[in-house]
């Protein structure tokens, strides 16, 4: 088969329908109709005179002949991607770009405040939308540009590689709580002083849960919950006026003037990821913002010290 015979734009729906398993999906992705998707694959099936994909009820299953080969073509598309891309044009004091982050609402009170500080001196012209995807739909929310970035705990685990990140908060977990709340007189915190308290779980799930209550359930412990809600910017006053407390990252306590305790136990630090599509690897706009928001996040950490 020569090249020169062959449609590229055919290997940019393969691989689309390769990470997506659905020819729907990979049809909002490259922005084409089904039908076209449809109708691409059939070329596909000829050129290669194998089906590549078999759908089943869990979607479209690739082929061997697929799997032999789609990690050559996505190699071929991400260099012609980075070659495209021009990184030098990109203006931040002219550009009327918008970018759109998934940021929950503590990264919001995090890092909104001083990222607008900066992108009003360098960038007076460019536009943030934030708000929150769920983590299963960020894959796809990036590589259909309905999210420039998201921010998130969790790297998105995919087996094309279609998304890097980079690590931009480390924080450590404590017990916020009220000035002068009875704990503050325990000279020697255990876990059985903390399994007296109680404690207010942040989620938007009903049930499930937090990084600190799952290690101490490894130790058979179950603190007990008695407020679940949605958003950790509601707990600063509520834990001032009752004796409730919060597990959450220092950082957070700090910035709320909250009284907080170290855990007694070992618990994998708060860590937060940037998250962007490959795709945008190069270009000089994503570049100039995962710079800023790294900065800002930086600038929060630095109030730890």
């Amino acid at each position: 088969m020569k090249i020169s015979s062959f449609d590229l734009n055919l290997f940019v729906i393969m691989n689309s329908i390769y990470t997506e398993g659905s020819l729907t999906k990979a049809a909002e992705v490259v922005g084409i109709t089904q039908p076209a998707v449809s109708n691409a694959l059939s070329r596909l099936r000829d050129k290669f005179d194998d089906e590549l994909f078999v759908r089943t009820g869990s979607g479209m299953v690739p082929t061997q002949k697929t799997e032999n080969i789609i990690k050559d073509i996505q190699n071929a598309l991400q260099l012609m991607q980075k070659s495209v891309n021009e990184p030098d044009e990109f203006n931040p004091a002219t550009s009327q770009k918008t970018f759109r982050i998934s940021l929950g609402d503590i990264n919001e009170g995090r890092i909104l405040a001083i990222l607008m500080g900066k992108m009003e001196k360098e960038a007076p012209n460019i536009k943030l939308e934030c708000y929150y995807t769920a983590r299963d739909q960020v894959p796809h929310a990036l590589a259909t540009n309905e999210l420039s970035f998201a921010v998130d705990p969790f790297i998105p685990n995919s087996k094309s590689k279609d998304t890097n990140s980079m690590k931009v908060f480390s924080d450590q977990f404590v017990i916020a709580h009220r000035a002068n709340h009875s704990i503050t007189k325990v000279t020697n915190l255990t876990l059985d002083e903390i399994l007296k308290l109680k404690y207010i779980n942040i989620s938007n799930r009903k049930r499930g849960a937090s990084v600190v209550e799952m290690e101490m359930q490894k130790m058979q412990l179950q603190p007990e919950i008695a407020l679940r809600a949605q958003h950790y910017l509601v707990t600063p006053e509520i834990v001032r006026s009752t004796d409730l407390c919060l597990l959450c990252s220092e950082t957070f306590a700090k910035k709320h003037g909250l009284s907080y305790l170290e855990l007694p136990f070992n618990v994998p630090p708060l860590e937060q990821y940037l998250i962007w599509h490959s795709s945008d690897d190069n270009d000089g706009s994503h570049i100039w913002m995962r710079n800023l928001i790294s900065e800002s996040f930086e600038e929060v950490s630095s109030t730890k010290l």
